[in-house]
């Protein structure tokens, strides 16, 4: 893509709509926050979606009912379709957040939005990378290593997420891990270039092989210094 397209997309505007079910009180926090989050989304990708719909539940049931699911586990509160690039659900039952909630609610809907931004740049990324975009943007980083009882559990043959589904990683500090993958990666390469190496594989079977090769660098290296730093 040419740079005169590329400041183009940058400086697109995304068009936000919201949708409040009856009662729900912290509409200004998500107006607020949903604004900061494509603020700082548009900086950092070279894309952005047209528009975007919040929608926001009061009721458990009426959240599980719009994202089709009869049953999930009490964590969710938001959801994003796979591959979508302009719908979010939220599920927000409190009157009023506390300090410590409205920092994790922050947190929720920046990483919900990235997801969107993420889509609309490569669609076919695999979960864990995907996950873990959104986990670094959004500061969920909550641990700085990773269990090498984990790490053997998600990096068959010594490579992260091959073979391994997402919701079984996810029950394996798959979040963590993949987060700190991008954070490295973004270390080692820079945001822009990172972006770049992951924008080019259309494929669903894209691997953290990918990242480094797409530079020229030896997975065994990019491994082995990742291991160093945060596996023991």
């Amino acid at each position: 893509m040419k740079r005169q397209d590329l400041m183009k997309h940058k400086k697109q505007k995304t068009r936000v709509k919201f949708v409040f079910e009856q009662g729900i009180l912290q509409k200004d926090f998500y107006s607020r926050n949903t604004y900061l989050s494509t603020r700082k989304l548009v900086k950092l990708f070279s894309v952005a979606p047209p528009f975007i719909v919040v929608s926001v539940f009061l009721n458990r049931c009426s959240f599980l009912k719009a994202i089709h699911k009869k049953l999930a586990p009490d964590w969710l509160v938001a959801y994003i379709p796979p591959k979508n690039t302009s719908s979010i659900y939220v599920f927000n039952n409190k009157d009023k957040l506390t300090a410590e909630q409205a920092i994790s609610y922050r947190q929720i809907l920046l990483h919900e939005i990235t997801h969107l931004y993420t889509n609309t740049l490569n669609p076919n990324l695999p979960d864990w990378l995907k996950e873990g975009i959104s986990v670094y943007i959004a500061a969920q980083i909550f641990k700085p290593a990773i269990a090498t009882a984990d790490w053997r559990k998600i990096a068959q043959e010594d490579i992260p997420f091959k073979h391994v589904s997402w919701s079984f990683a996810a029950e394996h500090n798959g979040y963590t891990i993949a987060g700190l993958l991008v954070m490295f990666s973004v270390r080692r390469y820079g945001w822009e270039k990172f972006i770049a190496a992951i924008r080019g594989s259309r494929s669903t079977r894209f691997s953290v092989k990918n990242i480094p090769l797409y530079f020229g660098e030896k997975f065994e290296w990019f491994i082995a210094d990742f291991k160093k730093q945060f596996v023991n």
